[in-house]
């Protein structure tokens, strides 16, 4: 199959931590692949307000994990082109840029970024790790 790169999207980062979703497993189905985050899930996964120290300490050591995706210029021009297409907000517009850039897939189970249509741009429900 090749090495997978994966952008995790907030949302399986935060299922992940609420036990919802087990993302190592899902990775594990795919053992040399690369699973980066951007400057905009590591603010939406640490930004929940009733976030306890412990809590805290779990989320940025799962997040020092991961490879940070920077949000250059080139994912900066790809997000205005995807925002000018319509139909994401600007941070699921940094995702799916980022994913873009980085040929590779995003994580999550937010249906706008499952059902978004653009080219170089695809997504991945955890629970289809097997399938994909």
């Amino acid at each position: 199959m090749g090495d997978r790169r994966f952008v995790l999207d907030s949302n399986a980062l935060i299922d992940t931590l609420n036990q919802k979703l087990d993302l190592l497993a899902f990775l594990s189905a795919f053992p040399s692949c690369e699973a980066y985050i951007n400057m905009i899930v590591a603010i939406e996964v640490l930004s929940k307000p009733s976030m306890d120290e412990r809590e805290e300490a779990d989320v940025r050591a799962l997040l020092e994990s991961l490879k940070w995706a920077e949000i250059d210029r080139n994912v900066c021009e790809i997000a205005v082109k995807i925002r000018r297409a319509g139909g994401l907000r600007l941070p699921d517009a940094l995702i799916a840029a980022t994913s873009i850039s980085l040929s590779a897939t995003v994580v999550s189970s937010d249906p706008h970024l499952l059902t978004f249509n653009y080219p170089g741009y695809s997504a991945i429900l955890p629970s289809q790790a097997g399938g994909a």
